[in-house]
């Protein structure tokens, strides 16, 4: 029956991470990142917590959370020091944390990639908001069309080469992979097609880290900072993160391509939360859903 189904065993967390490891083909301690959903918590109860993990063989490699103030410090009542992680909403939300002080020289931060990508409506604007209700009430509603206008905020725009490393090159194998995992459509070339559109790539380069994107341009008279400023100036480490449920393959293999290629400046990499690693298949915009990944943040 679905009750008995819905049943636990009640198995310690070292027979669970046991069970886990097969499944993972991971023979290695199994690395956690723990997402702490607040619940008022102390520091002292989470670090026992980390401490028994770690006891039971997992390799506890951060705790997070977007509450700045329950992870702060929690390395002082642990056994042995973790990786105290940040998590925010935007890349807006980064720049405020850096100004307000919540966010530290130093910390390492995660915020929604596609932040990236969003175009925040000025809905105070009656202009804008005409557009909108046009764009979305006619009659025939155009999701690829949609696709077509991703292009990344001038303030992902990276200023320096991504060639700071030979660690940070991508070889070609994983390039040609990154390309065939995430652009496959079941034959259709359509979105293929639409990806190349996005991006101005010279095939004679031997790796991502030498591709160039097409980003939006800055109002006239606006002096935008970046993200890699941020990062440089206050020594973050930054990864990116997705509502996996809430983007389409366009939008994340545009992602996942500018990351990989600039590694330097998004050290963390990107946080896939899929263990299979691929989209949900039929994931399309609508006339009032967004599908670049920020869903509702």
């Amino acid at each position: 029956s679905l009750n008995k189904a819905s049943v636990c065993s009640d198995r310690s967390i070292s027979d669970s991470i046991s069970i886990l490891k097969p499944i993972m083909q991971c023979s290695a301690p199994f690395g956690l990142v723990l997402d702490m959903k607040s619940r008022h918590v102390s520091r002292r109860v989470w670090a026992l917590v980390i401490d028994f993990l770690r006891d039971s063989g997992a390799r506890v490699e951060g705790i997070a959370s977007f509450i700045v103030e329950e992870v702060r410090d929690i390395t002082q009542y642990c056994s042995s020091s973790v990786n105290e992680i940040v998590f925010i909403h935007t890349a807006g939300n980064m720049q405020h944390g850096c100004h307000n002080g919540e966010i530290r020289r130093g910390d390492k931060v995660f915020f929604n990639a596609g932040s990236l990508l969003w175009d925040y409506p000025n809905l105070y604007d009656a202009d804008v908001v005409k557009n909108i209700l046009w764009h979305r009430f006619q009659p025939c509603f155009d999701g690829q069309e949609i696709k077509e206008g991703y292009r990344l905020k001038p303030y992902a725009r990276i200023t320096k080469s991504s060639r700071a490393s030979p660690k940070h090159q991508i070889p070609d194998s994983e390039s040609e992979y990154c390309d065939e995992s995430t652009l496959e459509d079941d034959g259709d070339s359509v979105t293929s097609d639409l990806f190349a559109r996005l991006m101005i790539d010279d095939r004679k380069r031997k790796s991502l880290s030498e591709t160039d994107f097409v980003y939006e341009e800055a109002p006239d008279g606006v002096c935008c900072s970046t993200i890699q400023q941020y990062k440089e100036h206050y020594g973050l480490s930054i990864g990116l993160y997705v509502q996996e449920f809430a983007i389409d393959e366009v939008a994340i293999s545009l992602i996942v391509k500018y990351v990989n290629s600039n590694l330097h400046v998004f050290d963390l990499g990107l946080s896939w939360g899929g263990i299979n690693g691929l989209t949900v298949k039929g994931i399309q915009p609508g006339r009032f859903t967004a599908t670049d990944g920020l869903w509702n943040q």
